[in-house]
C-alpha cells in the first residue's frame, strides 16, 4: 500500500513533523489544502497531521468521512501541551475520537510550540490573555508559599 501524508499547519509544526516523517517514510507529502474527495483513501494508508486548536483537532471530522476503512487512517497531531500533560491529552483525544475510533486509529500527539508571528490576531491575542492568566497565578501561588 502507499502511504501518503497530509498536514494542516498555521504556523509551520505540523508541516515540519509532516516533512520528517515523509522524509523517514520515503513517501509523498501534501498540504491539507490539496485533500479532496479524489484523494487516495481506499488503497493507501494516509496520515494525518494537524494542530489542536480550542480541544478540536482542526479538519479531523472532514478528513474522518473520507474513510470506510478507518484502520487505513494515521493521526498526528501537535500543540503547546507538554507530552507529559497526559490527561489533558487523553481528554482532546476522548473529544475528537469515538472509542471505537481511539481503538482503531493510531493516533500520536507531538509537542510544538508557539509562533507568534505566524498567529492570526485573535489568536495571538488570546494567548497574551492566557499568559497574563497564568503569570497572575504564579505570582499569587509565589506570594501563598511565602506566606507559609
Amino acid at each position: 500500500m502507499e502511504i501518503i501524508i497530509y498536514y494542516n499547519s498555521k504556523t509551520g509544526f505540523t508541516k515540519k513533523y509532516a516533512d520528517w516523517i515523509a522524509e523517514e517514510l520515503e513517501c509523498s507529502v501534501f498540504s491539507y489544502k490539496n485533500f479532496t474527495k479524489n484523494a487516495p483513501c481506499e488503497n493507501s494508508i494516509v496520515i494525518f497531521g494537524s494542530r489542536i486548536h480550542a480541544g478540536k483537532i482542526e479538519c479531523l471530522n472532514k478528513i474522518k468521512t473520507y474513510f470506510k476503512d478507518k484502520r487505513n487512517l494515521i493521526v498526528f497531531v501537535t500543540g503547546a501541551t507538554p507530552v507529559l500533560e497526559t490527561a489533558v491529552i487523553e481528554k482532546m483525544w476522548e473529544a475528537n475520537f469515538t472509542n471505537e475510533e481511539i481503538r482503531i486509529i493510531p493516533h500520536f500527539y507531538m509537542q510544538s510550540g508557539l509562533n507568534y508571528e505566524k498567529m492570526g490576531l485573535v489568536d495571538r491575542n488570546i494567548m497574551k490573555i492566557v499568559a497574563k492568566l497564568i503569570g497572575g497565578r504564579k505570582i499569587k501561588m509565589k506570594q501563598k508559599k511565602d506566606l507559609i
